[in-house]
């Protein structure tokens, strides 16, 4: 219950808080005015949904600023408690180190899963009462595996705070692996295999199969291919049914080792 509590405490905290009302707002400006530039020029006509959602929502907001944000939302969740004094305050009560750590990555991760489904909700609600014939099922099943992608970064982020003796360090930590996998990650892998191609030939894989283990090991590809998969009708089957269910694995991975991770660090550290 421990943790549960540190949940509970977590989430209101970060609903109730100035930047996710803000956040809200912004999604749902966002997400309209995507929906404006993409919406049919005559009446009762079936409205792009999948366009929307995989060129256009995918691309700007989803792979880009929603990891940013989970990075924002968990980077002080620990460190920013142990630079002000409040931790040993927390764990002085029938908390452990581990209640702490991951009862702020489901508090906060849920809160920013609560801000994509109402960032998102305002342009959904517009849409299925415009004269267009919209795509409700793809809209919130795409929702999920936004707000999925959200709750990885969160993850990641509070490990680095679980880790970090103060909130610059969890902050430096965070946006690096946020440069990674959002800006970088395509370029350091096609390098890679293209500089250790000798050893690849070696290797009882092939390259085709390297590089979709590397793609589906990003948390912003593998949301990408689950939510693509989606779309288009062919969720954990079809050709790439196995490549799906690498990327689910690897999202289940980036959710739980790097608090993990963090936590090991600080069980180890004094406070």
């Amino acid at each position: 219950m421990s943790l549960a509590a540190i949940a509970r405490k977590d989430l209101q905290e970060t609903v109730q808080s100035r930047g996710m009302i803000a956040l809200v707002a912004l999604f749902s400006l966002l997400v309209s005015v995507l929906a404006f530039i993409v919406r049919p020029t005559g009446q009762n006509e079936q409205f792009a949904t999948e366009a929307l959602l995989s060129f256009f929502v995918g691309p700007v907001l989803v792979t880009y600023l929603v990891p940013l944000v989970g990075v924002v939302v968990g980077y002080s969740a620990v460190s920013g408690e142990r630079e002000s004094g409040s931790l040993k305050l927390l764990l002085s009560l029938p908390h452990s180190r581990a209640d702490v750590v991951f009862g702020k990555v489901v508090g906060r991760g849920a809160a920013l899963a609560l801000a994509v489904f109402a960032g998102f909700l305002l342009p959904a609600a517009v849409l299925i009462v415009a004269p267009v014939t919209f795509n409700a099922g793809s809209f919130f099943g795409y929702t999920v595996f936004a707000a999925a992608l959200g709750v990885v970064f969160v993850a990641i982020s509070v490990g680095c705070s679980a880790a970090s003796a103060t909130q610059l360090r969890a902050l430096i930590g965070s946006i690096g692996i946020y440069v990674l996998f959002v800006l970088l990650w395509g370029i350091i892998t096609g390098r890679l295999i293209g500089a250790a191609g000798p050893l690849v030939d070696a290797l009882p894989l092939s390259a085709t199969q390297i590089e979709v283990f590397l793609r589906v090991s990003n948390p912003t590809t593998a949301v990408e291919v689950l939510s693509n998969a989606f779309l288009g009708g062919q969720l954990f089957s079809g050709d790439s049914a196995n490549q799906q269910l690498s990327a689910a694995a690897m999202l289940v991975f980036w959710t739980v080792a790097p608090p993990l991770a963090g936590l090991l660090k600080f069980d180890a550290d004094d406070l």
